[in-house]
């Protein structure tokens, strides 16, 4: 059988998506040497400025292969993206075609699979900017329309796709997400204290992973950590490291504003090898995000070993199991009590370290991608 997979989002910087595909084709070429994979690196709304360097994400064997990379951009570009050709001549002609970001073309050969990552865009319209709700609503009727199957990454995201678009109830698969190879506890310690005096890091800390963003819930970390430096722990600083995304006024002000901000230690996106090393230099990470579709950066701390706090809110729980420490990301209070327990109680710190190698063992590459063929077979009716 051949499995087209769009892999347009693999460019840098990488966010959820980018880790998502890189994921799953390990996963897949881990458990699956007979099926031929075809990767597009272009896609509906997706056209990646430099194509040709994705092959270096090519899994090395030989079922796998990069799909149109020398062809002629340009034209590539106007066929599919201006005259709005559902399947242009340049396009293989798999069995199944794996649409990894929303996108619901309309296929003239073969079954289409579309992964739905989150419906925030649904659900809190106003978190987001209009052109990016536009775009996503519209990407999303086309899914729910034209797919064969989707797959969601979480039991919770499944739920919300049935209850917001009834016409899906039947055709939701679960997918779990995995981390990559690099999110693993450090047997040198050299190399994580090179990354964290090459970030300035002297102090302990607690680390916030993702970009800065209304839906995670960064005011009010802000203001419970403010609250628990004025509370007399002074020990910790508080380290946020990912990018500026929309709408962060708020949190630009509550930042600029904050009696710490001497404490707060901003460091921009950090490119993904460094990452393992900052989770592991953390007291914890906390991350009291209102809504995920699954929650990468908890998976991510718990594969390094690193203790977690987190939202007991849509998604969070099922990837953080009993390994983290919940709380209620609306209540001010709960989130200032959590921070006071994982600073102030060093056995509840490693009660949860102790378990978040065995949850993260959960959600193996492997996994994910004997999942994913799963749902292939499905929808090629195998």
């Amino acid at each position: 059988m051949q499995i087209g997979i769009d892999i347009c989002r693999l460019t840098d910087p990488w966010t959820g998506v980018g880790n998502y595909i890189a994921n799953l084709l390990a996963g897949l070429a881990a458990v699956d040497q007979d099926n031929q994979y075809i990767l597009y690196p272009y896609f509906p709304e997706c056209f990646p400025r430099r194509v040709k360097d994705m092959a270096q994400f090519v899994p090395p064997q030989g079922n796998f292969s990069l799909w149109g990379a020398g062809r002629p951009e340009l034209l590539v570009k106007l066929l599919w993206f201006k005259l709005k050709l559902p399947q242009p001549w340049f396009l293989a002609k798999p069995a199944v075609t794996h649409s990894t970001n929303l996108a619901g073309p309309r296929l003239t050969h073969g079954k289409l699979v579309v992964t739905v990552h989150d419906l925030s865009f649904c659900r809190r319209p106003d978190w987001h900017k209009e052109d990016n709700n536009q775009f996503s609503l519209r990407a999303l009727t086309g899914a729910v329309a034209n797919a064969d199957l989707l797959i969601a990454p979480s039991t919770f995201t499944a739920q919300e796709l049935v209850e917001l678009y009834p016409a899906a109830q039947g055709r939701v698969r679960v997918v779990p997400e995995a981390v990559l190879p690099l999110y693993r506890p450090a047997t040198d310690p050299a190399p994580v204290r090179e990354v964290l005096q090459r970030h300035g890091l002297k102090r302990p800390y607690l680390l916030f992973v993702g970009t800065l963003e209304p839906r995670k819930n960064l005011v009010r970390l802000l203001t419970a950590y403010e609250r628990l430096v004025a509370g007399g722990q002074e020990e910790f600083d508080l380290v946020l490291a990912g990018g500026t995304g929309w709408k962060a006024g708020p949190i630009e002000e509550a930042l600029s504003h904050s009696p710490v901000r001497e404490r707060i230690r901003r460091l921009g996106y950090v490119p993904g090898p460094d990452l393992p090393a900052l989770y592991q230099g953390a007291w914890a990470m906390v991350y009291p995000s209102l809504y995920e579709g699954f929650g990468l950066p908890v998976l991510e701390a718990l594969a390094c070993g690193t203790p977690v706090v987190t939202s007991a809110a849509a998604s969070l729980p099922e990837v953080g199991g009993d390994a983290a420490l919940y709380l209620d990301p609306e209540d001010a209070d709960h989130l200032l009590d959590a921070l006071e327990r994982i600073t102030g109680q060093p056995s509840l710190r490693e009660g949860l370290a102790s378990k978040a190698l065995e949850q993260a063992g959960r959600f193996s590459q492997e996994a994910m991608g004997r999942a994913a063929l799963t749902v292939y077979q499905e929808a090629a009716g195998l």
